[in-house]
């Protein structure tokens, strides 16, 4: 750049602030403020200029006064003096003056914190009067004050002065863009993420087609102002507190695929709120995009476990904005009596069933975190029911929240327990609660996938190996400590299933624990589908061509009948014994399994009965070539409303027992391509 410019561009400089201290002095001879408030004996006067875009009428109020009240301005020279009612539930319009109809707001939280200040939009000089605000509850005047309007003519515009002024100044500053070549970060346009609470995790979109080698991609909560994760040096780490950094994740190859997008797992309430991505090369920002979150209350819930566990929450958490008078009910949809009743900050027991006596209890301070969540202590397999939370107004009896969830109590758990080639010992877990050990009189563990072989049995004072087995051991104090957990020593692991089941004196199941044994590198896989699609598949592809001579066998290890079909001998076999499954097709199947290696299994009809693990086995011989565990989740439809959800879990109770018209099972040999 030569010296003439540069000595321009320093003179421009000099002119600009020259320029913008004239225009300040200009504005400040030939304007007035838009609006001005001043104190009267009277009350408040309010002065603004008519084609301003709106004027605030103040109105300040004690938080004990608005709280639970009713806000009315009114203009009484009007005929309908109505111009705007706040209730605790929102505006009332119905009486509003046409007039000002589409013109008034208020701030949504008025009557919590007592600025009850209205908002009209476009004064005119017809508006220019006294406006009252009065503060009632139960028809008791707590408040009014009045404020006076005045709308007057705007002053005449200098637009000579502003035009030179403001050409000038757009003359300069693109002039000095120009001259400077900054580049400008691309702004991606914003989006709003709605989900309902309860979800496992949530998904803050953004992609670019931008190269992004060498880059920083920081998330940040805007409205917070806190850095929530960050990718650098191609690494992703969360910028939570230590507690909650497993709720963040990043894809770790976004250089290549230029997915940006931030999963937030089980996301909450009071995760709702702005969230940023900014990309950084050096200094200079690259780009940027705001995803807009909002996380809205759960209407229904499915909560699982297992019975006689010390404790299961039935969670409920809600905006702290319920008054201090409201009423919670927990109650269930096949019983008359209450399951638990909160009020005036204290658990109501007077017409509580006497099932849930001394088992129920809920945060003292509820109505004011928010937090109605029913803690029930040790379930049993008679509470799985449909259970309803509702939040009651306790003068006039009106409904202010409810949530619907459904409580599954099963008798079995189902854990995975991954542990490295080559290892020859291995802790399956099992800990049950104090309230079952009571009841319990034996233990015993057996591999469920080979024929429920006995593996190890302790009765209350004495235990035992089985033959092949010996050398695993259990804690000596397992009946007081409740820790039935099975330390398997000295064998060389394979992938199995194994089952515990915890027996009375009259051998009822107390409860049953399942642990499947994964060594790493084993498949395993997640398949999740809605009750009343027409079928899923559960996926297995080899490499191929298969040997004719091997064996395929699809098995379900969660239940008393493990077999579901097999291959074997160019034919596929579907024991009749197993009760609610069939096959059928043609051996045309056949061929095509060998040569495409897809063994995968399609499930006609899927319903909730069907979840559970699916394990597939190839063998040649007796040796195990292959093996893959497929856990399926068979879930309710999200878009069915509540009346549908809730008959769709009561036909489920009433109808436990599968019938062979139902269900298919299939190998599937048609999908041979992906």
């Amino acid at each position: 750049m030569s010296r003439s410019v540069l000595g321009w561009m320093s003179s421009s400089g000099f002119l600009l602030r020259v320029l913008e201290t004239q225009f300040h002095q200009i504005s400040s001879d030939s304007f007035l403020s838009l609006s001005s408030v001043s104190q009267h004996a009277s009350g408040l006067q309010v002065e603004v200029f008519e084609g301003a875009e709106s004027v605030q009428l103040p109105c300040q109020v004690k938080v004990s006064e608005s709280d639970g009240s009713t806000a009315v301005w009114d203009q009484d020279d009007l005929r309908i003096p109505t111009v705007h009612v706040r209730q605790p539930d929102g505006d009332y319009l119905k009486d509003q003056n046409r007039r000002y109809e589409g013109r008034t707001a208020m701030m949504e939280d008025a009557l919590r914190t007592g600025d009850l200040s209205l908002t009209l939009r476009r004064p005119s000089f017809t508006d220019s009067g006294t406006f009252t605000c009065t503060v009632r509850r139960l028809g008791e005047e707590l408040h009014q004050e009045a404020v006076e309007l005045q709308v007057k003519e705007a002053p005449a515009p200098v637009w000579p002065w502003v035009l030179v002024v403001l050409v000038v100044l757009v003359v300069l500053v693109v002039l000095y863009h120009r001259l400077k070549k900054k580049p400008t970060a691309a702004v991606l346009p914003s989006e709003t993420v709605e989900i309902r609470e309860g979800l496992k995790s949530v998904l803050l979109p953004v992609k670019t087609q931008k190269r992004l080698h060498n880059v920083r991609v920081e998330w940040i909560r805007s409205d917070q102002n806190i850095r929530i994760h960050v990718f650098e040096n191609g690494q992703t780490r969360s910028e939570l507190p230590e507690d909650n950094r497993v709720r963040t994740k990043m894809r770790p190859n976004l250089q290549e695929s230029g997915d940006l997008s931030l999963t937030l797992r089980t996301p909450q309430l009071n995760d709702s709120g702005v969230y940023d991505c900014v990309v950084y090369r050096g200094g200079e920002k690259l780009l940027q995009k705001a995803v807009t979150l909002r996380v809205k209350e759960s209407l229904m819930e499915e909560v699982e476990v297992a019975d006689r566990e010390e404790f299961v929450l039935l969670p409920f958490r809600t905006a702290a904005d319920l008054p201090a008078e409201s009423k919670v009910v927990w109650s269930r949809t096949d019983q008359h009596n209450s399951v638990h009743e909160y009020q005036n900050s204290q658990n109501q027991s007077d017409r509580q069933n006497q099932e849930y006596l001394n088992r129920t209890q809920m945060n003292p301070d509820a109505l004011r975190t928010g937090d109605l969540t029913l803690t029930l202590n040790c379930p049993r397999l008679e509470d799985s029911a449909i259970f309803i939370c509702t939040v009651y107004n306790d003068q006039d009896g009106r409904i202010l929240k409810r949530k619907v969830l459904m409580l599954h109590v099963k008798v079995h758990q189902v854990e995975k327990v991954s542990v490295e080639e080559g290892r020859r010992s291995v802790v399956l877990p099992f800990k049950v609660a104090s309230p079952l050990l009571a009841e319990a009189s034996a233990v015993e563990w057996s591999l469920s996938d080979r024929g429920n072989k006995l593996v190890y049995r302790c009765y209350r004072g004495q235990d035992s190996s089985a033959q092949d087995h010996e050398g695993h051991t259990m804690n000596e104090d397992l009946m007081r400590t409740g820790d039935f957990s099975l330390m398997i020593n000295n064998v060389c692991l394979t992938n199995s299933v194994f089952s515990c089941c915890v027996y009375n004196e009259d051998r009822k199941i107390l409860r049953q624990k399942v642990v499947v044994l994964i060594l790493r590198g084993f498949q395993s896989e997640v398949v999740k589908v809605t009750d009343g699609d027409p079928s899923v598949s559960l996926p297995f592809k080899i490499p191929a061509p298969l040997d004719e001579d091997i064996r395929v066998e699809w098995t379900r290890p969660d239940s008393k009948q493990t077999e579901v079909i097999t291959f074997k001998n160019g034919e596929i076999h579907s024991p009749k014994q197993v009760l609610g499954y069939r096959y059928h097709g043609d051996t045309e199947m056949d061929k095509d399994l060998l040569t495409s290696g897809d063994l995968s299994l399609v499930l006609q009809r899927p319903r909730p009965k069907d979840n559970g693990l699916y394990r597939c086995t190839v063998y040649s011989g007796e040796e195990v070539q292959h093996m893959k565990m497929v856990t399926l989740s068979v879930g309710e439809p999200l878009d069915g409303s509540f009346t549908d959800r809730l008959l769709c879990c009561k036909k489920r109770k009433t109808s436990r027992d599968p019938t062979p018209e139902n269900v298919q099972l299939v190998f599937n040999s048609s999908m041979n391509q992906d």
